[in-house]
């Protein structure tokens, strides 16, 4: 589907209840093994379902869910190049400074972008376009602390809304979706589906939301660059700019380019 129906098909609710059937299920079954006495086997179960769910939803990389794509081979079978994708914007002063640098350096990258705040910056999301660059769907608010917990009804909204936001915009379709803080839960996957989307991970990052020292985002970067790696940068930060430059000059200096991950046909 494109993704451009405000009403979640019939598909997805239906997923969306198994799942949240699936999640919910121990729950009883341990409430049960108390009722009756096995105290003890009731608590592990719901003491073991919540490590899992927690493992699951705070582990970007996992697959517990379902495919969540971590490099460039998993994306499409080619093992060459580096992924930049830079998260959170657009943002009217540190865009237009990424944009720069990337042309100037020969570099293409994915932005994904927050649909809340590309229909406040309408130009900087066509110049993206323009430039040959990706367009992601990061969702439409960036419900950050909430979006691990959210249920079927707001995970579609959210990515939905920001599918049609950037349609609006420039024409463009996202193909790839990234969750909030790389949190997702058991409802993503099947709206991410529905709305023709694959869901990108990262193999290399720096902190660079949080940290504020250059040199050490740049060492955690590098510690993981290699042919493949998916590098995981953000936009609207004071040291975007600077981190951009020098994650491409660490790329130079292994003779490392930058690529887009060619579109595969049936990729879920």
């Amino acid at each position: 589907g494109s993704g451009m129906s405000a009403r979640r098909p019939r598909a997805v609710k239906r997923a969306a209840r198994w799942r949240a059937f699936l999640q919910w299920s121990p729950l009883p079954i341990a409430i049960a093994l108390m009722v009756v006495g096995h105290a003890w086997w009731g608590l592990g179960i719901m003491l073991g379902t919540s490590l899992f769910m927690g493992y699951a939803i705070l582990s970007p990389t996992t697959r517990l869910f379902g495919k969540v794509v971590r490099n460039l081979k998993e994306a499409d079978g080619r093992n060459e190049g580096v992924w930049i994708t830079i998260d959170d914007g657009p943002d009217a002063d540190t865009t237009p400074k990424l944009l720069e640098i990337l042309e100037r350096e020969g570099a293409v990258a994915t932005f994904f972008v927050i649909g809340m705040r590309a229909e406040k910056n309408v130009e900087l999301i066509r110049d993206i376009v323009r430039r040959g660059h990706q367009l992601g769907n990061h969702t439409q608010t960036h419900p950050a602390s909430r979006f691990w917990s959210s249920g079927g009804r707001t995970m579609w909204a959210e990515l939905s809304y920001c599918q049609s936001t950037l349609h609006n915009i420039c024409g463009v379709v996202p193909t790839w979706f990234r969750a909030p803080v790389g949190h997702y839960n058991f409802q993503t996957h099947p709206v991410a589906k529905e709305l023709g989307l694959r869901i990108a991970s990262w193999s290399s990052r720096g902190f660079d939301a949080v940290r504020k020292d250059v040199s050490k985002i740049l060492a955690s970067i590098e510690r993981d660059l290699k042919p493949g790696a998916v590098v995981l940068l953000h936009d609207v930060r004071p040291v975007s700019a600077e981190v951009l430059e020098g994650t491409l000059k660490l790329l130079k200096d292994r003779g490392l380019k930058t690529r887009l991950p060619e579109e595969v046909s049936n990729p879920q």
